[in-house]
């Protein structure tokens, strides 16, 4: 049996993922926490042998890491870019710190003439 679906569900930090042993082979995953009565239930059905269960959950899981690696390496560039950004306003405030100290140093031309 196949079914075409597509459903749209944000994440929450109380993301969970559940599953059940075979023969049903079951995938619960709730994008709120478990218990708030929506979740999503990925099942076998019972015509699948375990060697093809396993075969497809070995792709669902390289594509979820994947998706999970592409959200790390958009963290770490995030977090690369805040840290440079933090570094460039730190020296801007150096120099500025510098240039400052310069002015009121130098000797006021005005004075001698």
């Amino acid at each position: 049996m196949s079914s075409n679906a597509s459903i749209t569900i944000f994440w929450d930090h109380k993301a969970e993922v559940r599953s059940s042993p075979p023969p049903l082979g079951t995938l619960y995953i709730d994008a709120a926490g478990m218990g708030d009565g929506t979740h999503v239930s990925m099942m076998f059905g019972r015509n699948i042998p375990l060697h093809e269960q396993v075969a497809i959950a070995d792709r669902v899981l390289a594509g979820v890491q994947r998706w999970r690696d592409g959200i790390a390496e958009s963290a770490d560039r995030q977090r690369t870019a805040e840290e440079e950004l933090a570094e460039a306003r730190a020296e801007i405030a150096r120099l500025r710190g510098e240039s400052s100290e310069e002015l009121t140093s130098q000797p006021d031309a005005s004075a001698d003439g």
